[in-house]
């Protein structure tokens, strides 16, 4: 373990990326606490670094020197510039992670299950998609490119370390994305509140599959919805809510699918 300041190339590569430009181009982003880190060097992440204050587990250090990865010890000070907040912090263990990711053919081929976000704005909800996908043994997470970045520091928190293991795909265009798919012969199911047909009667056995959802306002683009081969709705009590929120409705079609296999 090497104590640092501020001063140090690798804190000041570290600070940088709290910025999205800088994760973007780096292709790598901030992991905090220590129970992400762990689950981080326990997997097959890449890890360039990790920044430790006083109190930290002491499996951090021990995984640190099993992977090989640099140890630097900051301040709390310091630790609290990593995470980019301007309150004090119980964030005890940060790493610098490369981002998984997977191409459009790289999906295409590993077939499996895959859940497709459009237009997802809350950063939290996109950490939850991406922890819910893999819960459900999906293959990988696609998200429209103006979707919340899955990087940033509420998605990674909230996917609670499904952001190091399960890859994602940011597309630009739905129909440039989803008709491979159909053409790879996948089931493309849409969720929608106002579809007509009902998930908990709709056959929704077979692989490869993907389930599409959408905006936390609007749902999904019409557009989107009518490349479905399937769109499907969850019952509402009537005079209820009129819609669940999209990771409940989500994580709820994607156990369909492993209830009806």
């Amino acid at each position: 373990m090497l104590s640092i300041t501020s001063k140090h190339p690798a804190f000041q590569f570290a600070v940088s990326l709290t910025k999205r430009t800088t994760r973007t181009e780096s292709g790598k982003f901030l992991l905090e606490t220590a129970s992400f880190v762990g689950q981080a060097l326990r997997s097959s992440t890449h890890i360039d670094s990790v920044f430790v204050v006083d109190g930290v587990p002491d499996t951090i250090p021990q995984l640190s020197r099993e992977r090989d990865v640099p140890l630097y010890v900051v301040s709390r000070g310091l630790m609290q510039k990593l995470v980019g907040t301007s309150y004090d912090t119980d964030v005890t263990a940060l790493a610098v992670a490369h981002k998984v990711e997977a191409t459009a053919e790289q999906i295409v081929e590993a077939g499996g299950l895959l859940l497709v976000g459009e237009s997802i704005q809350d950063p939290r909800n996109v950490g939850v998609l991406i922890r819910t996908a893999e819960a459900a043994g999906c293959t990988a997470i696609a998200l429209s490119s103006d979707s919340a970045e899955p990087w940033c520091r509420a998605a990674a928190r909230s996917s609670t370390g499904s952001v190091v293991r399960l890859p994602i795909h940011l597309y630009d265009d739905a129909a440039s994305f989803i008709l491979p798919l159909l053409r790879a012969e996948y089931t493309v199911v849409a969720g929608s509140a106002h579809a007509p047909e009902s998930a908990l009667t709709t056959n929704l056995t077979g692989r490869p599959m993907a389930i599409l959802v959408g905006n936390e306002t609007t749902g999904l683009r019409p557009e989107t919805a009518q490349m479905a081969s399937r769109f499907v709705s969850l019952p509402m009590k009537k005079g209820g809510p009129s819609s669940l929120n999209v990771t409940v409705a989500a994580g709820i079609l994607l156990y369909l699918t492993l209830t009806t296999e």
